[in-house]
Formats: structure tokens, sequence, C-alpha cells
């Protein structure tokens, strides 16, 4: 067996009891390494009750710490059982000041994961299986039976009589893992005794490529993204390029739920975004993409509720922008409006956008539709639906802040007795005009 080059600290191993993990459990003890067995009852088997008190009494015999953990049965998720087994390995290796987890994949099980994701489809990451030694954050996984088959594995335990359970469940093939196993490993095997050293050649290489490819990924992020795309950038990009920065920031995003967001979902955005024109797409668990002009844009949807509020000395918006009466202000600018009382019906109202709206704009005939001022003005479709418009008591539109003035606004030196000021909450430095 290989040493690892670890010195004092303590590797959190994770031991189910069968011949794998027992291997893995012998070998670190013998060599002198301190190790806390970290035992998983992931409650499906009758069987499990009777593994743990198996590696309990081992570990006590040989004066290791046991770690035991039961999960609440949840048969048909898969992913469950492995975000708990992890969180579980990462709190023990919190709770004994050690980066070192210890898990017992070998030789065979890269084989067989390789060949699941080519069949079910993956990306380049996917498709190198597992790494030996993975960091993520301050956690360091390693796998020292990597290079090592299933009967190697099994010849070591019989040699040395390291007891271990059998899972009768590893001999049925309704499970796809064993389908591969039984029927796919033997033929590889027969054509290459030391196949597993090729996949393992094969693994590595592909995460080299992957890990330049990361590289060059990141480089573009920097470049090009600070909470959204910026697409002048972005669709210079290679279009490779481009669909690996998608996956990356939306496992940002997703962490622990990556696996909700699919292939489909990444092709989606890139054909919305080659047809040049704004669009939004929901993606799982409530997260929104959406393109607004020149800028991709990620976030957690929140569905905004339409208001209409009466209008005061001042009044605060949803958006923390502002609207104030005031009794002088020299800006002649659309975002200050003066009117006449007798021309309009009070109070003033301020309200969202209903489907239909048309104002009529000062020095022009005619009215025109408020959703058309908001493309011509390049308003963001997230943020149309809450834009303020004042109305007055009849809903007629009589100032739509910061765009445009209507038919009732009065020049500086005419005779108005109501002045509106509008404040933008600026989002940066050059924002407001």
């Amino acid at each position: 067996m290989k040493t690892l080059s670890i010195q004092d600290e303590p590797i959190i191993v994770g031991c189910s009891g069968g011949p794998d993990s027992m291997c893995l459990l012998r070998v670190l003890y013998d060599e002198g390494y301190k190790i806390i067995c970290a035992h998983i009852d992931h409650s499906i088997r009758k069987e499990s009750v009777d593994e743990r008190i198996f590696v309990e009494e081992y570990c006590r015999n040989l004066g290791i710490i046991f770690e035991p953990l039961k999960l609440e049965k949840k048969s048909e998720n898969e992913f469950y059982y492995r975000k708990k087994r992890y969180n579980f390995y990462k709190k023990l290796a919190d709770k004994y000041d050690t980066p070192y987890i210890a898990t017992a994949h070998h030789g065979d099980d890269l084989i067989e994961t390789v060949l699941m994701r080519l069949t079910r489809g993956s990306n380049l990451k996917g498709y190198t299986g597992f790494k030996k030694v993975h960091k993520e954050k301050k956690y360091v996984f390693i796998k020292p039976l990597i290079f090592y088959t299933k009967s190697e594995i099994l010849n070591f335990v019989t040699q040395h009589n390291v007891d271990y359970v059998i899972d009768k469940t590893n001999d049925e093939d309704n499970h796809t893992r064993n389908r591969y196993r039984h029927n796919i490993l033997p033929f590889l095997k027969k054509e290459n005794p030391n196949v597993h050293s090729k996949y393992l050649q094969f693994s590595e290489e592909l995460s080299t490529t992957s890990e330049f490819i990361d590289e060059l990924v990141d480089q573009a992020i920097q470049s090009n993204f600070d909470g959204s795309i910026k697409l002048n950038k972005f669709e210079i990009l290679h279009p490779f390029l481009q669909k690996k920065e998608l996956e990356k920031i939306l496992s940002n995003i997703y962490e622990d739920d990556v696996d909700k967001v699919q292939s489909f979902h990444i092709e989606n955005i890139l054909n919305c975004l080659k047809a040049g024109k704004n669009f939004k797409i929901n993606l799982p668990l409530g997260i929104e993409v959406s393109r607004e002009y020149d800028s991709l844009k990620f976030k957690k949807h929140q569905p905004t509720e339409p208001y209409k509020i009466l209008l005061t000395e001042h009044t605060q918006l949803q958006d923390s922008s502002s609207i104030d009466i005031v009794d002088y202000e020299e800006d002649t600018s659309n975002y200050t409006t003066r009117i006449s009382s007798e021309e309009v019906a009070l109070p003033l109202y301020v309200r969202t956008r209903y489907d239909g709206d048309k104002m009529e704009i000062k020095n022009m005939k005619g009215s025109k539709k408020i959703k058309d001022i908001f493309i011509d003005e390049k308003i963001e479709p997230s943020k149309r639906f809450t834009y303020p418009i004042v109305v007055d008591s009849d809903d007629v539109i009589v100032w739509l802040p910061g765009l445009r003035k209507s038919k009732f606004d009065i020049n500086k030196d005419g005779k108005y007795d109501i002045i509106l000021k509008y404040t933008k909450r600026e989002e940066n430095t050059d924002e407001k005009k």
C-alpha cells in the first residue's frame, strides 16, 4: 500500500464495515496514523444495526475513535445520502481540527464511475470520475486505494485476517453500478488486467485539462462578471468557454443544489443569447436568468406586488427611490415636474404600470404607451414592473419620473403650485443622467 504524505494530523476515515473501508482502516492503523472512524447507518437495510456494532467493536479493540451517525430513511434519494455523509465528515474534521478525510474508493470504482457518467452524460469535470486528492475549501479528500483493484483489496484483508461485513445488495443487478461491475468490468479486465491504471491515467489527463480550462474560465469571469455578465466581453469568447463560464457561475449560485441545473438549461440560455433580444428564463429553485440589453443577470426570483400609494411630501418607494413635494427647485430635467392643481384631479398617487398604460407627452401630439417609453429608454425588464408612475385621482398619468414629462408639465417661468422632485436610487456613480 502507498504511504500517505501526511504529518501528525488525524484522518477522518469513512468506514461502512465492508472489505474496502475495513482495508483502508486497517492499512492506516498499521502505518501509525491517528484515525477517526466515521460510520454512517443509512437506515435502509435491517443489517445496518449489526454492521454498526461490528465496526464499533473493531475500533474499540484497536483503540480507534469511533464516531457514528444514523440517517433517516430516504431510499430513493441518493444525493440526500451523499450530502449527509460528506457534511458529517466535514463536521468531524472540524471537531478534530484536521483537513484530511479519507474514503475507500478504489480503481474499480473509478472505472465504474467514468463509464456511468459517459453513458448518462456529464461535463468535462464529471467525466474524470474522481481524483486521488481533492481539495474543497479547507478540506482535503483523499482516496488512498485508488491505485488498487477490488481483488487486490480482498487479497489484503484475507492475508491480514481483517474481518468485514457483506452488503448483499452489491450482488443485485437492479442497481446501475452493479450492472457495470458484474457485466462490463470482467470484460475490460480480461482485455487488460491493469485496465484500472489506464482509467486512472485517463482521469488524471482529463483532470489536468479541466483545471487548465478552469483557469481560462476564471480569467473570463474576472474580466466580464460583477454579479452580472457583461455581454460585450462574453460574446467574444469561444462557445466552449461561454458554456463553462455559465456552468461555473450557476454552480456557485446553487452550491450543494447544483445537480438541479442540467445541460439543457445552459443550452437554453446560450440559444436565447444568440437571438440578441431581452429574455427571462426561470431555472429550478426560483433562480431567474435574464438578458437586459448588454447584461446577463442572475437573481433569486422574488415576486413583486403592484402598488398604488398616496403622494405625500416625502414618498419612499419600494426600490429606495423617493418623490418629494418641494417648495423650490432649480432643476428642469425629467427628474422634476411642475404642475398646476387646477389642471389635474387631486390628490396625486404613485403606482406601478398597468397593461395598456399611455401618457400624453409634453410638446408631442397624441399619446404613447408606457411600455414603449421603457423600451426606448432601455429600462431593464426586471425594473419595468415596479417603475414609479405618477397619476391623478382620475388615474391620468401626469409624470413618468426621470423619463418623460406629460402635457401637464409647466415651464419654470409659468404658473404652477406643485413641484415634484424624483430622487433615484443610484446603483453606480454614472447611472443618473
